[in-house]
């Protein structure tokens, strides 16, 4: 894969790119230039694998992705964020400072990603007529765009079912690389609807031309499982549902025996579709920093108290996934009972198949109903079954949709879902004053950083944050 010979030149790459998305933060090119960085097709498959490395970064995959949503959307009498970083507490709360970091850092590096993406993306001329090639790296690079562009309007955008998406406003839409500091940065905020737009759009041409293979980076079915996932939040449920049918029926991936097997993994599995990869002495996983227990090198900062716990029925295997501490229940889904583990160092998973399958049930009970076959040829008790059945649970001769969110709730847990999950059903969470917040109030949307609206007189802020 050439991968690994070319890690080096990363950090040149990162020199000339990092900066790109973070309109504060451009650094002199003073490294290398941009002509002989991307000169050859080797340097240009070296940026792209910066693409990935950075989507791993701790303010992406390897953390606020997952780490900052959730505890965003959290019931406050089930997940509490009781550490003693100011930041997080006010995502916590739900009442987010203008100048937060965390914000700060989600916005630009998911910017750092898409301006890597367009790097590559814009030298593809140098493979010539090398097309198949060319055109696996242009979809890896879509992949990354696209990916980043949906986590940015899923945490700074309002939902695709609240209000308008033509008219609400999403984040900017940068598809060129940018490389100095001029008045080209200045770019209003697209919509909601468009922002979704070029997600489907790159999504789908990486689905269509991705090899069914591509070692741990990103391949045909990886795309469709972000499909899968993107085409549920904005509720059109037969392209979400054919998405994850898509991926079940390769044969590419089975659910482990064990749920725990999907979690403090130093390789992919079965299951595993796609995941951030770590190693001993490379690594970003805020989630363990945050999560674990003290004692598996976290801070124990996230506390789970006990009403989350009658979640789940007697005998589920994922009430077992806690650990009581001195600071509080916590979650061993990025934790190792083993002293001698640091879960720091073990690979984030990004999708696995029992989102598929919960996506897959979701799907076929909203359109065709409790014991009828729909997409796939399954019922949604086909799926929900081989869910509970690997937790210990007894099989349901019927489902409700009710059921399938509590599995889907159950399993995805701690996942980075359930932010997205809160506003696609219109649910409510509860702050930390004990009110009802709802799904769509202005508060259940991240501000646009302050650095960002300093150097861009066209951004426009979130309502309730001027």
């Amino acid at each position: 894969m050439k991968i690994y010979k070319h890690l080096f030149l990363i950090l040149i790459l990162g020199v000339t790119f990092s900066g790109c998305g973070d309109l504060l933060d451009l650094e002199p090119q003073a490294s290398i230039s941009d002509e002989i960085a991307l000169s050859n097709p080797d340097n240009v498959e070296t940026a792209l694998v910066g693409g990935y490395a950075a989507l791993g970064g701790a303010n992406a995959y390897g953390g606020h992705y997952i780490f900052l949503t959730d505890i965003f959307a959290a019931p406050a009498d089930e997940i509490f964020f009781n550490g003693t970083f100011t930041q997080p507490r006010e995502v916590n709360a739900k009442s987010i400072l203008i100048d937060n970091s965390y914000m700060a850092g989600y916005w630009a590096t998911s910017f750092n990603i898409i301006n890597r993406a367009n790097n590559v993306l814009e030298a593809l001329d140098v493979f010539g007529t090398d097309t198949e090639r060319r055109i696996r790296v242009e979809a890896e690079a879509r992949f990354l765009r696209g990916t980043a562009f949906y986590n940015l309007v899923v945490a700074y955008g309002k939902a695709y079912n609240d209000g308008n998406p033509q008219s609400n406003p999403g984040v900017p839409l940068i598809l060129t690389p940018t490389r100095a500091a001029d008045e080209t940065l200045e770019v209003e905020r697209a919509s909601v609807a468009e922002v979704y737009d070029l997600v489907l759009s790159d999504l789908s041409f990486a689905m269509e031309n991705l090899p069914t293979s591509n070692g741990f980076l990103a391949d045909t079915y990886v795309a469709s499982a972000m499909l899968a996932r993107v085409y549920l939040s904005m509720g059109n449920f037969e392209q979400s549902g054919a998405h994850a049918q898509r991926v079940i029926g390769s044969g590419n991936y089975a659910l482990y025996a064990d749920i725990s097997d999907n979690y403090v993994r130093v390789q992919n599995g079965s299951e595993t579709i796609f995941a951030i990869q770590n190693t001993e002495t490379t690594f970003s996983n805020d989630m363990a920093v945050f999560y674990a227990p003290t004692s598996s090198f976290g801070r124990a900062d996230v506390q789970v108290r006990d009403p989350h716990l009658e979640n789940y029925e007697p005998g589920d295997a994922r009430a077992d996934l806690f650990v009581e501490t001195t600071r509080g229940r916590m979650t061993l889904k990025y934790a190792s009972l083993d002293p001698s583990v640091d879960p720091r160092r073990r690979n984030i998973t990004v999708l696995r198949l029992a989102e598929m399958h919960l996506i897959r049930a979701e799907v076929n009970v909203r359109l065709t109903g409790s014991g009828n076959a729909g997409i796939g040829s399954a019922t949604p008790e086909d799926d929900i079954n081989a869910i509970r059945a690997r937790v210990g649970l007894d099989p349901l001769a019927g489902v409700t949709l009710a059921q399938v969110l509590q599995e889907r709730r159950n399993e995805l847990m701690f996942e980075g879902q359930l932010l997205n999950d809160l506003k696609r059903l219109e649910s409510f969470t509860i702050d930390l004053n004990d009110q009802q917040v709802p799904w769509n109030a202005d508060r259940m949307v991240f501000p646009i950083p302050e650095r960002e609206l300093n150097v861009n007189s066209r951004l426009v802020q979130n309502p309730g944050y001027n």
